[in-house]
């Protein structure tokens, strides 16, 4: 199971409590980036976080009190706080590079790197020869989500599951970590260590879970970090309070983020630089994965690449929620995330050895966010393989 990590008093104060009890996971969590942001973008771990530091004047503006906590989370463990924003705003570090791409400055980003002692994971052949490799360069799968509400469940519960599909090293700096803050309601998210927040619940009864979408516009500006957003939903006390948060500033990347409340209020918003597009329940069921939906948004959006399972996924989620609406509980969803149906283009993912590791995807964990008892069952690898454990609030 992941590790625990419970923090609390001012920001400053809980951001060095968290670095403190993870900096060999943050050292781990980047390991992984320094090493992606090399492949894709060409840079090295300095130049990556000076872009990171683009982003102090909107963090200081919108989140001036999560700032503080990466500064406490920074001190903690031993690291700059770009290098801190750096993780926290890796996705639009990554945003607008087509999937696969592997950069010819990459290898001597990553030699400067090294130079310059940054933390490294061992090395794979594929990192020096993806080419060499007998399967596609691209294993473009990431994640599902589900949700069910009201009637479309057993007992009438308030249900948010997903996959965290992504590159298999980090599951190793995984975390559940539990903030109890004197300005918000008590949270619990599963992140990566040095991360401010991922999927997760609150006490006041909100959960938030996460898909990436791709637009033609992503990563044209610094925008809103989404992981950032993430944490600020989390600190909601209501679902409209939430709502109205997930427009506080446009994107400099696209996601999906999934949100839900215990008295059954439900929606997926697919954020884009060009904004913000709502995705309503059938009968109390949802579902989302890696292609827009509406309209609007899907009309700026990237074409998939040949190679994602995004509607596949989408569509079988949805053909088993069906099927069980209303019997759905917990035991239910754990069965969709786990489901290999369609395999290898199926929800539950496992990694192909045959694909070279920066794009050799898997389903890092599973989680079932049940509402009403604020519980997060939590399967801590590829869910198929491993059970489920509930982690209260």
């Amino acid at each position: 199971m992941f590790p625990e990590v419970t923090i609390a008093g001012a920001p400053y104060a809980r951001g060095h409590a968290y670095g403190l009890a993870t900096a060999p996971l943050i050292g781990h969590s980047i390991a992984s980036y320094a090493r992606l942001f090399a492949a894709r973008r060409g840079l090295d771990w300095a130049a990556c976080q000076a872009e990171a530091e683009r982003f102090i004047p909107l963090l200081s503006e919108l989140a001036p009190e999560l700032l503080e906590e990466m500064r406490g989370i920074a001190a903690g463990a031993g690291y700059s706080l770009a290098a801190i924003i750096a993780l926290n705003v890796r996705t639009e570090l990554l945003a607008g590079i087509p999937a696969g791409t592997y950069h010819p400055a990459g290898p001597a980003a990553r030699a400067r790197n090294r130079a310059a002692g940054v933390p490294e994971h061992p090395a794979e052949p594929d990192e020096r020869d993806p080419v060499a490799w007998s399967a596609p360069a691209v294993d473009d799968g990431e994640c599902t989500t589900v949700a069910a509400t009201g009637p479309a469940t057993a007992e009438g519960a308030s249900l948010l599951a997903q996959t965290w599909d992504w590159q298999g090293d980090q599951r190793a700096a995984c975390i559940m970590l539990r903030v109890r803050a004197p300005d918000g309601p008590e949270l619990l998210t599963m992140t990566e260590a040095g991360m401010l927040a991922k999927c997760g619940l609150n006490q006041a009864g909100i959960a938030v879970a996460l898909n990436l979408l791709r637009s033609r516009e992503d990563g044209h500006s610094v925008g809103m970090p989404v992981h950032v957003l993430l944490r600020k939903l989390l600190q909601a006390r209501s679902f409209a309070e939430a709502r109205a948060l997930a427009g506080l500033a446009p994107p400099g990347a696209s996601s999906c983020i999934t949100l839900a409340s215990v008295t059954g209020d439900l929606v997926s918003l697919e954020i884009t630089p060009g904004g913000i597009a709502e995705v309503h329940p059938e009968g109390g069921l949802l579902v989302h994965a890696n292609h827009c939906v509406d309209t609007s948004t899907m009309a700026g959006e990237c074409p998939l690449e040949p190679t994602s399972t995004s509607r596949e996924r989408h569509g079988r989620a949805w053909e088993l929620l069906r099927a069980g609406a209303g019997q759905l509980d917990v035991a239910a969803l754990q069965a969709v995330l786990s489901d290999h149906g369609g395999e290898p283009r199926c929800i539950c993912r496992h990694p192909d050895p045959r694909v070279p590791r920066l794009d050799r995807g898997e389903s890092i964990c599973g989680l079932v966010m049940d509402l009403g008892p604020r519980v997060m069952h939590v399967a801590p690898a590829v869910p198929c393989t491993v059970p489920f454990t509930a982690v209260a609030l």
